[in-house]
């Protein structure tokens, strides 16, 4: 099997969890550059960002790890060329949450349309009820 055909059954896998959910938006091949609370020892990994009206999904391929970030506990979204120390030299979506123990946290990702993500993302997240 070649490396693009490995990625598109590692999405399709990973999208057969979102049956029945609504996806806004998604990225595939999205570059992840950490979560800060974390620290720098984190390897930079390619995988598939999602978000949902409930959450900010990213499945990283390989190594294989989840990120799930709860729409509400979204505080910023921003634009940032370096994340715990790793560059790309091009803008990074930067999203800052708090985590599963209620401390400030960030994560970072290189995605090809980041205006779209900022606008939706900034959308879902702080829409008025």
């Amino acid at each position: 099997m070649g490396l693009k055909k490995w990625f598109q059954r590692k999405d399709k896998d990973i999208l057969e969890n979102f049956q029945g959910g609504k996806i806004i938006l998604k990225s595939n091949f999205a570059n992840f550059f950490g979560q800060e609370s974390k620290g720098r020892g984190q390897i930079r990994g390619n995988g598939l960002l999602i978000l949902t009206e409930d959450e900010l999904f990213f499945a990283m391929y390989l190594p294989k790890r989840e990120f799930h970030i709860p729409i509400r506990s979204i505080s910023n979204i921003e634009t940032t060329k370096k994340h715990i120390g790793k560059t790309k030299l091009r803008a990074l979506l930067k999203v800052n949450f708090s985590n599963e123990i209620g401390n400030a946290d960030s994560c970072a990702w290189l995605v090809g349309d980041l205006d779209k993500w900022i606008q939706v993302l900034s959308e879902t997240a702080f829409k008025k009820n």
